[in-house]
């Protein structure tokens, strides 16, 4: 029987190829395996490798917010020494009487930062003149300077009781004073806020002054 080199040479090439393909295949898998694996967490947006994906809603949430309310959940309700209300007052903050009614709301960590707190009986009167003589009071703090007008001061707030509310600011040498005037369950309120240049504590001044009662 002749011995047939074309079927051996045939059978030859094939098992070549087939020790080829074998080897490719295990190259692609051992290079896949060397990569490491990313599952991103769809409930926050991390990878399991310990990198982290964008959320695409990170940001969003204070847009258009540059001066939100501050939180009171911790502020305790606070009566006054000298004066018929109370108010919720912040950690951080202590409110103590200056004189029969005149009292001020401090920041500890900067005392030079507060917020004076005066009120009277809602009488023929006591609006007006809480009003001009806020305004008088501004002017002197600034050296004659017109106070300017805010119209973003307590606004909206009649269904917390805040009505007629009014407020002005002059800028001085150590910051910005804002008086407010506003009317609430039966009294009329003054606040006089004496702030740093940055204007640090005005949204809390401002929102534990929205509590007087």
């Amino acid at each position: 029987m002749k011995f047939n080199w074309k079927i051996v040479c045939t059978g030859f090439a094939a098992a070549f190829l087939l020790t080829a393909c074998g080897t490719d295949n295990t190259d692609q898998k051992e290079a896949q395996t060397d990569e490491p694996e990313q599952v991103v967490d769809g409930t926050n947006g991390n990878s399991t490798d310990g990198t982290s994906t964008p959320d695409a809603g990170a940001g969003s949430a204070n847009d258009g917010n540059e001066e939100s309310a501050t939180d009171m959940t911790d502020a305790v309700l606070t009566e006054s020494d000298a004066q018929s209300y109370a108010m919720e007052v912040l950690p951080g903050f202590t409110l103590t009487s200056e004189e029969p009614g005149r009292d001020s709301l401090y920041a500890d960590e900067n005392p030079e930062a507060f917020m004076r707190i005066e009120t009277q009986p809602a009488e023929d009167g006591a609006y007006d003149y809480f009003t001009d003589n806020m305004q008088e009071v501004l002017k002197a703090s600034s050296n004659g300077a017109e106070p300017e007008e805010l119209t973003d001061v307590y606004t909206d707030l009649e269904d917390k009781g805040i009505k007629n509310a009014k407020a002005f600011k002059v800028d001085t040498e150590t910051g910005p004073v804002t008086g407010v005037v506003f009317e609430k369950d039966g009294m009329v309120v003054r606040l006089t806020l004496f702030d740093n240049p940055d204007e640090e504590y005005k949204s809390a001044f401002l929102s534990m002054g929205q509590t007087i009662q």
